[in-house]
């Protein structure tokens, strides 16, 4: 038996399928329909090989989801799947735990399908693919906000009229949840402090989305993400927080409509908007060294957003024992590393420059000096889908 788990996006669709134990993972893979050259790349764990495949004839998540498993039925995997766990971003207040999908739990997730646009709509696409194929399996919503139902309640509201979350529930969700709650449990295995309720982490969560949270003894304090994932920190293609009278002045004086701000806002501003080059963090990298200004600028601009986050969020905890930095910019750009963590030293923080190049997965970065650590952690969100939905065919048994 297996757990397949799918982790979707608006123009990609990663997959991982592991054993029953949700512990070895058998295969992972990515497709892209986006960026053709890449298309759909492949790791079969088991085997050690890896696969990529540029020419797909797919356009959508539904033919996504029939690619992966006519794919898994060909190396004999497909049959024997007994549950499909499911990452979705947003789960409201009503979802703060693991759920088994149901029509009335789709009909739900729905509804607030407009609180993360580029997230829970083909999450439910591909939700309702895999259900039509697969009917018997267990499917399993694992949500991003989850992490964050425990914050506290002066984390969470804002400083808006209160009649707004008792009305409206307007309050902070916070995003990226999965893999800030890995990160942190992660985090103490590495430093030998499980179960220690003092340890202080800040959690840097940087890909194309983005997002910053303090940690306490493995229990979240803030997170930058909001009531949306649009707030928060500079990236991709979302603008992260800015002042909100920019969209009051937009729609009074120039005529914006809030589609038009809704398209700008996250599809067209943060490293994209600024360097005019790209949203992948690579390409900007390579601009910035052929001496693009605007790529230069975009970078400046990313990083003194995340070390001034750092230092808030540090702040609020009363210290820190370690930095964490995960996904995909944060555990490959050893630029941004660097740079990050180069006016870090008044927290006690000091990265060790050759560990930073030569980084390898769950690593120290840090100098034997420094007061506090600086971990580079693989996060592993797939796993942490396929526990909580191995956890729902032990009780199945």
């Amino acid at each position: 038996m297996s757990i397949l788990v799918l982790n979707s996006g608006s123009s990609t669709l990663k997959f991982a399928l592991f054993d029953e134990l949700a512990e070895e993972e058998l295969v992972r893979g990515t497709l892209d329909w986006y960026s053709q050259s890449e298309g759909v790349t492949m790791a079969y764990g088991f085997q050690k090989i890896s696969k990529t495949e540029s020419r797909l004839d797919i356009s959508n998540n539904r033919d996504a989801v029939e690619w992966i498993l006519h794919v898994l039925a060909e190396i004999n995997l497909g049959k024997s799947i007994r549950a499909v766990g499911h990452r979705v971003v947003h789960g409201g207040t009503k979802f703060c735990q693991p759920t088994l999908i149901n029509e009335k739990v789709i009909q739900s997730l729905g509804e607030i399908s407009e609180l993360a646009p580029l997230h829970n709509p083909p999450a439910l696409t591909t939700i309702g693919a895999v259900k039509t194929i697969l009917p018997e399996a267990a499917h399993v919503a694992v949500f991003d906000t989850a992490f964050f139902s425990t914050l506290p309640r002066s984390a969470y509201l804002y400083p808006v009229p209160y009649e707004w979350y008792e009305q409206y529930g307007i309050r902070r969700f916070g995003f990226h949840g999965i893999s800030h709650e890995y990160c942190s449990t992660r985090a103490a295995e590495l430093l030998d402090r499980q179960n220690d309720d003092s340890l202080k982490l800040v959690i840097c969560h940087l890909g194309n989305g983005c997002s910053a949270t303090a940690v306490l003894g493995g229990s979240p304090l803030a997170t930058t993400m909001g009531f949306t994932p649009l707030e928060g920190l500079m990236m991709g293609t979302r603008s992260g927080s800015i002042d909100p009278g920019i969209l009051i002045y937009l729609m009074k004086q120039q005529g914006f409509n809030p589609e038009q701000l809704d398209q700008s806002l996250n599809h067209q501003s943060g490293l994209l908007g600024v360097s005019d080059v790209s949203s992948d963090f690579r390409q900007i990298e390579q601009a910035a060294q052929d001496k693009n200004e605007r790529a230069q600028l975009a970078i400046k601009m990313f990083v003194e957003r995340i070390q001034s986050t750092i230092g808030s969020l540090s702040v609020l905890l009363g210290g820190i024992d370690a930095l964490i930095f995960t996904a995909g910019i944060g555990e490959h750009s050893p630029l941004l590393r660097s740079s990050v963590c180069e006016k870090l030293s008044f927290l006690g923080l000091e990265l060790n420059e050759v560990k930073n190049q030569n980084a390898h997965t769950d690593s120290d970065l840090a100098t034997k000096q420094s007061a506090g650590r600086i971990l580079l952690i693989q996060t592993r969100e797939e796993q942490m889908i396929a526990r909580a939905a191995q956890r729902f065919i032990m009780k199945s048994k």
